[in-house]
């Protein structure tokens, strides 16, 4: 490889790793599993602007709204501004120990989390 080309492909690699957005949340992420009211929750994170530490928090203030039985989707009220929270039909014992946070629509979410508590 030429002097010349060798230090063009140095550069290169150099300015990507500048460019690349070190501080934002990846897209996608599987979240660490976490107990609350003696569940184990699963959870992940849809798109960007979502780390997995956020989303817990969201889950957690989340899981305690009461919604009764869950045959449907039960919108939630007090989720993140913006977005669009639902109860889902496996959620236990009348809280929200399911559901989903999205921003845009169910067929297409832009961004959001979701979770699931089992025993």
């Amino acid at each position: 490889m030429s002097r010349k080309l060798a230090m063009l492909v140095a550069l290169a690699s150099l300015a990507l790793v500048a460019a690349s957005p070190t501080g934002a949340a990846r897209a996608a992420q599987v979240c660490p599993s976490f107990k609350q009211h003696g569940l184990k929750y699963v959870s992940e994170t849809l798109g960007t602007g979502w780390t997995c530490k956020s989303a817990e928090k969201w889950i957690k203030k989340l899981d305690r709204d009461h919604v009764g039985v869950v045959n449907a989707n039960v919108k939630l009220k007090n989720g993140p501004r913006g977005y669009h929270c639902f109860a889902n039909p496996l959620s236990r014992g009348g809280r929200a120990t399911a559901g989903d946070c999205i921003k845009g629509t169910i067929a297409y979410p832009k961004s959001g989390f979701a979770w699931t508590g089992n025993p």
